[in-house]
């Protein structure tokens, strides 16, 4: 596996959920953590490009995984969650970001 390569969906998905709830304040700010911090938002605005490829229900369905699945929507949910999750493993292996 090259680096930068998720051995899976969830991997990715919860690589994103993380750099999406940083807080960017939090960083510390010697040359090495600047470094890191630039790989790090370069990163994620690699991942939002990716996710934006999915319709807006998708998007939605993703960001919401963590929800409570009892609701009366819930149905429609997770079929939106498991397109979503087809299309973006699709599209990680179209971009060798995610392992066979």
């Amino acid at each position: 596996m090259k680096p930068g390569t998720y051995a899976s969906l969830t991997a990715f998905l919860a690589h994103w959920r993380a750099l999406k709830h940083a807080r960017a304040g939090a960083l510390n700010v010697d040359e090495l953590a600047r470094r890191n911090q630039m790989d790090e938002l370069a990163r994620r605005n690699e991942m939002d490009e990716i996710i934006a490829l999915l319709r807006p229900e998708e998007r939605a369905a993703l960001e919401a995984a963590s929800a409570d699945d009892r609701s009366a929507g819930a149905g429609a949910a997770r079929r939106h969650r498991e397109r979503a999750e087809v299309r973006l493993a699709r599209e990680l292996r179209a971009r060798g970001l995610l392992a066979e």
